[in-house]
């Protein structure tokens, strides 16, 4: 079965799912197809491959799930599953028409800037063709200040843009936000072959990070967290990268001191103090004060 084929009948599943019915006229949602290329995908998709999943309703006049609906081209994954439903609506609105879906409301980051398109392009520019860049950049701490950079890979962690890159004269890897770097410019100078991502330690290096509900939290309040974190045995795992840590635990609102975070305020907690490895690393992070205990 060709490709396009196979996304003209994940569409059609779609429907039958989240719609519980499946008109002709739906095709010209998504696919430029003819109308006998639109009767030929139905008949291959009835006939040929999933005959107990749809039906004809006579009375509606269109296409319907029957009890035995199971799903052979829509992903398994609900978090996929999500994404290709979010693709299907931008689509359909992107050529204009009305979507059939019930609209899905995403609540974004409010105070999240979309990256300026001029360094968006010199930034990736520069990771293609690896290019050293000349910044100037101005963090919270310290006074604006002039870097030498190599670009190496651009991060969204849930609230802004950052660039991990390797500081030239420096020997060191870090994060840059967007938002605070400004002139920026290529460097006459030749690229650093040793400052590259494949040499990042942090970047490379992964953590398992337990989280779990916070121990004052009432039994019922724990149970709720739980279920809502898709915790399995009290505790939810996920392996993260090291350079990764202080943007997960500020995203999920993770605090390390149950004694000083209001569980009501701050349901999760990290479970870190058995693992020495960890305890190093958020140590490190603390003293550096890019994590609050």
């Amino acid at each position: 079965m060709k490709a396009t084929t196979k996304e003209r009948l994940k569409f059609l599943e779609l429907c039958l799912l989240l719609l519980g019915e499946f008109k002709k006229s739906y095709f010209h949602l998504l696919f430029d197809t003819k109308r006998a290329q639109q009767t030929k995908d139905l008949e291959t998709y009835i006939k040929n491959e999933c005959p107990m999943n749809i039906r004809y309703d006579d009375s509606l006049k269109r296409y319907v799930p029957t009890p035995h609906f199971d799903a052979k081209f829509l992903p398994d994954d609900a978090s996929t599953l999500l994404a290709y439903q979010k693709y299907v609506e931008d689509l359909i609105a992107s050529k204009g028409e009305e979507s059939p879906f019930h609209r899905i409301e995403y609540i974004s980051q409010p105070f999240l800037t979309a990256p300026n398109i001029e360094l968006w392009g010199i930034l990736n520019r520069a990771i293609t063709k690896k290019q050293v860049l000349s910044i100037n950049y101005s963090g919270l701490r310290k006074k604006e200040a002039r870097y030498t950079i190599q670009s190496l890979a651009l991060v969204h962690n849930g609230f802004r843009w950052h660039v991990r890159a390797y500081v030239v004269g420096e020997d060191r890897y870090r994060d840059f936000v967007l938002s605070r770097i400004s002139q920026p410019q290529v460097a006459e100078m030749a690229y650093c072959n040793s400052g590259v991502l494949e040499n990042d330690d942090n970047w490379n290096s992964t953590v398992e990070l337990v989280f779990k509900s916070h121990p004052k939290l009432t039994p019922e309040q724990a149970k709720s967290v739980e279920e809502d974190y898709g915790m399995a045995d009290g505790k939810k795992t996920v392996q993260c990268k090291v350079c990764n840590i202080q943007h997960l635990l500020k995203l999920t609102r993770t605090g390390l001191d149950t004694e000083q975070r209001e569980a009501h305020l701050f349901p999760l907690i990290l479970d870190y103090k058995s693992n020495p490895e960890l305890t190093v690393i958020l140590d490190r992070l603390k003293s550096k004060k890019l994590i609050k205990i």
